[in-house]
């Protein structure tokens, strides 16, 4: 794969500056960086959002192979993702393509482009880089939650309640499982909205570790 581990990334610099040294230990063979110059500030602020998440999962993940590459430019200039050219996303209503798109989960390649975090920055999820991973994690680590019973029911009962007419999340299992985990993990108003109108789902993310 082309880019740098973190691990491998220089320590003196601004990038290791702004990371917890515990963050360092835990992403250094999960997050993949750009060989070229980036904004390293704002590729630490998405490897801590990253580590929100509980260490036995980021472990789980890094055993299943599972990278995060971070980039800037367009997606479809990633190896992993270079077949999507031109190709119009699922579900999506726009003629946007894959290449405007800032992030792409669900193989053990996650991508994510830098300084693309916020819903509005060419997505609408409340966090790209955990809504993708969770796709990944969805995938490789639990096996496929999107076609486990008990989360199905779940995914039922309470999208309408937490996604009113957001058709995106109501018609794809695994694109609510995703924004729920990433509104789990954001915490904040994010957490309490889910908490609040779908405590089932809330509790099953919970349970994942």
């Amino acid at each position: 794969m082309d880019g740098i581990f973190l691990y491998e990334y220089p320590k003196q610099s601004l990038l290791y500056e702004s990371l917890k040294p515990e963050n360092v230990r835990l992403a250094g063979k999960l997050i993949v960086l750009p060989e070229n110059d980036f904004d390293q500030s704002e590729a630490a602020q998405i490897i801590n959002r990253l580590m929100l998440l509980p260490e036995s999962m980021i472990i789980k993940a890094v055993d299943s192979n599972i990278k995060v590459k971070l980039f800037e430019g367009s997606l479809t200039d990633n190896p992993s993702a270079s077949h999507l050219k031109g190709i119009v996303p699922r579900g999506y209503t726009s003629k946007k393509t894959w290449d405007q798109v800032p992030g792409i989960g669900g193989s053990r390649t996650v991508l994510v482009k830098i300084g693309s975090s916020e819903k509005g920055k060419g997505h609408g999820s409340v966090n790209l880089e955990l809504h993708e991973l969770a796709h990944s994690l969805d995938r490789h680590v639990y096996d496929g939650i999107r076609h486990e019973e008990r989360f199905l029911k779940i995914w039922k009962h309470e999208s309408r309640l937490l996604f009113p007419g957001r058709a995106y999340f109501l018609d794809y299992p695994e694109e609510y499982f995703a924004e729920s985990f990433a509104m789990f993990y954001i915490g904040g108003l994010p957490a309490k909205l889910l908490k609040e109108a779908a405590p089932q789902t809330y509790q099953y993310i919970e349970g994942l570790k």
